[in-house]
């Protein structure tokens, strides 16, 4: 039977022994992370400067320089195998074993061996001219892995002595010494034939769990202030937790502020480069008519001055300055349309001013400046107003909610390369507006139909989703616009969000923006 004291010093060590290798671990997987990432950085700087240097000294085959390059990254101590190839041949090769250097000749790459290419300044865009193959040692992670195992083996078994003598000499002093005097009172008490129970008190006179025992009238009073400051205490900790819960929680509410802006810059980034890829086209073509107009201008005036136009010389000038004309203002006026369309969108995206608009115009040009991202895939989409709403709200809500609804689609209802259609529709009844956002798309699982507004909510986490587009979405009807927002869908047979709100929103002291 073992003793008290061999029982406590065994949990308490147990405990100890536990937590430092639980922190031993996570130790060492750190280390292990951060030699892990020095070793990538290392290997990016390596491929980063190759790639500056070695394109020249390949395309002149200066073997000399070569060599010198080469060696000079292998004075790195990291590096265990460096090859260079000139198209498919080897120019040159070294290897670091146990700290020497040696030459490579041509042989077989090693199945570790990472490779990048290398391509001529001038000419990225076709075949590289060669490559490079290099291996990183990875003795040094090992050597430090091995030492901080060690290190933590050495502090948990000092750590266990140091504590089993501690606690065996405050356990001798503190419980085993008292509980013998406590048993040898109560023993003469049990012996005693006229004996008061208030004189069963213990040699030294401490006032503890042990004096608590012996004074048995006393007892009752002291558990009865021990369970009130318990409770006191209890209630203190809540407080404090309470307290520290809504300090999560409202730090929570800042970084999802912070995320749903950053989502709302990234889509207008998106926004921004598709408008400026879509006007390319336009200033393209107004650019060509011009130079076109100009030089058969030049011509036709020197031919002019010089007595020698003929009539078909002119008949043509006049039909190609009209056909370029045609072109510059046809082309001016798409890339304007563009231009405003966009401007007006993004002014409204980043700002919560309030206005007056028409709906049914303002879905346009919201429509208008998302067509660059329709154009990469094989979707349509149709929206209909048949009546003119005109709203006293917010534009920026209303281009955010078209802008997430459109986004949530391409990304969800639709494979890639899939032909599908998307409706929008608005229409007004009394003082509501009511728009539709319907796709015929794969539809939304019936799990997933109760969560697809929770904040942070997403099915494609690690293909760049937030899982804040929809609840942002949630919070601009029901908040910023003072509507209702449902969502019907069945698997295989799309999906359709329906949003009501008043025509005058409420006022912005009455929202919540998100």
């Amino acid at each position: 039977m073992h003793s008290i004291r061999f029982r406590l010093n065994i949990i308490f060590l147990a405990i100890v022994t536990l937590f430092l290798a639980t922190s031993g671990v996570i130790s060492y997987w750190q280390t292990q992370q951060e030699l892990e990432n020095n070793m990538h950085l290392s290997a990016m700087a390596l491929q980063k400067r190759l790639q500056t240097v070695l394109p020249g000294i390949l395309w002149n085959f200066d073997s000399t320089q070569l060599g010198l390059v080469v060696e000079a990254e292998m004075q790195s101590a990291d590096l265990a195998l460096l090859l260079v190839y000139n198209n498919e041949e080897q120019v040159d090769g070294r290897a670091n074993e146990h700290g020497k250097m040696t030459s490579v000749s041509k042989g077989v790459e090693p199945p570790n061996a990472q490779t990048f290419p290398i391509y001529y300044p001038a000419n990225e865009v076709s075949k590289p001219m060669g490559k490079v193959v290099y291996v990183f040692s990875r003795e040094k992670i090992a050597a430090r892995l091995r030492q901080v195992v060690i290190a933590k083996i050495i502090e948990v078994v000092l750590l266990d002595l140091l504590l089993f003598m501690a606690l065996s000499h405050s356990l001798q002093l503190v419980v085993i010494r008292p509980l013998g005097q406590l048993r040898e009172a109560l023993i003469h008490a049990a012996d005693a034939k006229d004996f008061d129970f208030n004189d069963i008190k213990l040699a030294h006179h401490t006032k503890d769990e042990f004096a608590d025992v012996a004074d048995a009238v006393h007892s009752i009073t002291h558990r009865l202030c021990d369970d009130l400051e318990s409770r006191k205490a209890a209630e203190l900790a809540m407080r404090l937790t309470r307290d520290l819960t809504e300090s999560a929680y409202q730090q929570l509410n800042e970084t999802k502020n912070n995320l749903v802006q950053a989502e709302k810059m990234a889509s207008l980034g998106g926004l921004v480069a598709g408008v400026a890829h879509e006007v390319n086209t336009p200033v393209g073509v107004i650019l060509t008519s011009a130079s076109v107009l100009f030089e058969d201008t030049q011509a036709f005036k020197i031919n002019l001055d010089a007595g020698a136009i003929k009539k078909s010389e002119v008949l043509n000038y006049s039909e190609m300055a009209i056909e370029s004309s045609r072109l510059i203002l046809a082309n001016a006026e798409r890339a304007a349309q563009l231009i405003q369309s966009f401007k007006q969108v993004a002014v409204d995206q980043t700002s919560e001013a309030r206005r007056t608009f028409e709906l049914g115009e303002y879905i346009d040009e919201v429509i208008m400046s998302l067509k660059p991202t329709l154009k990469r895939t094989a979707i349509r989409i149709e929206t209909s107003c048949v009546e003119k709403i005109n709203l006293d709200g917010y534009p920026g809500a209303i281009s955010q909610i078209i802008t997430n609804f459109l986004t949530n689609a391409l990304a969800h209802a639709f494979i890639e390369g899939q032909e599908g259609l998307i409706l929008l529709q608005a229409t007004k009844l009394e003082n509501n507006v009511t728009m539709r956002f319907e796709d015929n798309g794969m539809g939304i699982p019936s799990e997933h139909l109760n969560k697809i507004f929770d904040p942070f909510f997403t099915t494609k986490r690690g293909s760049g989703g937030s899982g804040l587009g929809l609840n942002v979405v949630f919070n601009l009807v029901t908040q910023t616009l003072g509507g209702t927002l449902v969502v019907n869908s069945e698997q295989g047979k799309g999906t359709c969000f329906t949003a009501c709100f008043p025509l005058v929103a409420p006022p912005a002291k009455e929202t919540t923006q998100a």
